[in-house]
């Protein structure tokens, strides 16, 4: 160790899903070392938990684009890790609130294969959840495992040389023109790239780097059991996003039971200071949904739990390069999808191969807020 500290290639803040798929790309190539100030899987951030939906049914082409590449990176993972991740069941959208032309022409031009049903025959084929109008069907969606995505991705980049350090919390950041200096208890890391996947403490680690407002909320999660798999064996409640009212969304959980919860239904908090408090109108409200949309299952929850997302004004992601910082944040509760993308993007940030994505960069993010 020099005057200035260790020496490596990369580090990087956060040692969530999106750092560790960072690490992954980066680790065979570089010297990277993943700063996480919790233990691995810990349940204070976004990234925990068992299950994610997996989906390109968007509106915009630039995130059906990302959600195919991030196919493509899933397959990867579980091919690498030798065991299977993605649920391939198919995914529902529908509800009057979602314009179901632009979600069908937008996978539709980026090859995702997508059907429309109207609401009778939807309901015909899932008997255990209720329709308003018209569905989009993506019978390639699905759900992810995300705790067994977790550990695959810890266990692919630590394989790879990345160095996976968790319980280490940086004590002060040093920005320079052309690489940073990473304090640390009892030691300094410098780097040319520095990657910050930190959540909802991204906007206190880099207060002056021109990050577009972020905002912590707590959302709360609840399980429901099932009434029976459908009339004829058919399969019970699919992995949907309802656009009524309030957004709902639900997936199926290994252990049999579905997870729905109100998108962007949370309390304004932080990341030190979430209560991890069930809000009983809340679950009331969660059980008034269920039994309107969803009559196969159980209308009271048997189990709930809350989770981070940290958002930006427009809720789209930030992924782009300042100096020698890379910053992916405001994944806002629908990023987990596309972990692999994410992590290759980043990756490809840090080692200057690709440029960011217009779409996702921190002047875009300046001319839609406003500041």
């Amino acid at each position: 160790m020099g005057s200035r500290g260790v020496e490596v290639d990369v580090v990087v803040i956060g040692g969530g899903a999106m750092g560790l798929a960072t690490a992954w790309w980066l680790a065979p190539t570089c010297r990277v070392v993943v700063l996480e100030q919790f233990a691995m899987g810990h349940h204070r951030g976004a990234s925990h938990g068992v299950e994610r939906i997996v989906r390109s049914l968007y509106g915009d082409p630039a995130y059906v684009r990302m959600a195919v590449a991030a196919a493509d990176g899933w397959a990867r993972v579980e091919r690498d890790a030798g065991c299977r991740l993605v649920e391939r069941v198919g995914v529902v959208t529908h509800g009057p609130d979602v314009d179901q032309d632009r979600v069908v022409a937008a996978a539709e031009d980026c090859g995702v294969v997508v059907e429309r049903l109207g609401a009778v025959e939807a309901a015909s084929r899932w008997p255990a959840m209720r329709f308003g109008g018209d569905v989009v069907v993506e019978p390639g969606g699905g759900w992810v495992r995300a705790a067994l995505a977790l550990a695959a991705l810890a266990r692919l980049a630590g394989r790879a040389g990345a160095d996976l350090r968790y319980g280490t919390r940086v004590t002060d950041l040093e920005i320079e023109a052309d690489h940073v200096v990473v304090h640390l208890p009892g030691e300094v890391l410098r780097a040319p790239a520095l990657v910050v996947t930190a959540g909802a403490w991204a906007g206190d680690l880099l207060p002056g780097i021109g990050l577009p407002p972020l905002v912590t909320t707590e959302e709360q999660v609840f399980f429901f059991a099932g009434r029976g798999s459908g009339a004829n064996g058919r399969p019970g409640v699919l992995p949907f996003i309802h656009y009524h009212d309030d957004e709902l969304y639900g997936l199926p959980t290994p252990d049999g039971l579905t997870k729905v919860a109100i998108h962007h239904g949370g309390r304004v908090t932080t990341g030190d200071d979430r209560t991890f408090a069930i809000d009983p109108e809340h679950r009331r409200r969660v059980e008034a949904l269920v039994r309107r949309w969803l009559p196969g299952l159980e209308p009271v929850a048997v189990d709930a739990t809350t989770c981070l997302y940290t958002s930006t004004p427009t809720r789209d992601f930030v992924l782009d390069r300042v100096g020698p910082v890379v910053v992916g944040a405001g994944f806002s509760g629908h990023g987990f999808k596309f972990t692999p993308e994410i992590g290759r993007r980043l990756a490809a940030l840090a080692t200057g191969t690709e440029p960011p994505d217009p779409r996702f960069t921190l002047p875009t993010h300046c001319s839609l807020h406003g500041s």
